[in-house]
């Protein structure tokens, strides 16, 4: 399985069982159709670590160690504006 295998598959399964937002699944998906993905492997398995470990309430615990919707947000952001 390919690396961007991997991040379709987390962030398919986060949006099932997770409630990661349609908009962010939709942005993952559109990746490769928008995005020169060469040299930007360590933004993506970074984004498959952030996907891995997603909460929709991140943030609301005394020592959450989620990743919630703004911190996968900017690491989309990293990986399109390069």
């Amino acid at each position: 399985m390919t690396l961007i295998d991997q991040l379709f598959a987390v962030a398919k399964e986060q949006n099932q069982d997770a409630e990661l937002p349609d908009t962010i699944l939709s942005r993952i998906l559109n990746l490769t159709a928008e995005t020169d993905l060469s040299d930007k492997e360590e933004l993506i398995k970074k984004l498959i670590e952030q996907l891995r470990i997603f909460d929709l309430y991140s943030g609301s615990g005394c020592f959450d160690e989620s990743c919630g919707i703004q911190d996968i947000n900017n690491t989309l952001d990293r990986i399109t504006k390069q």
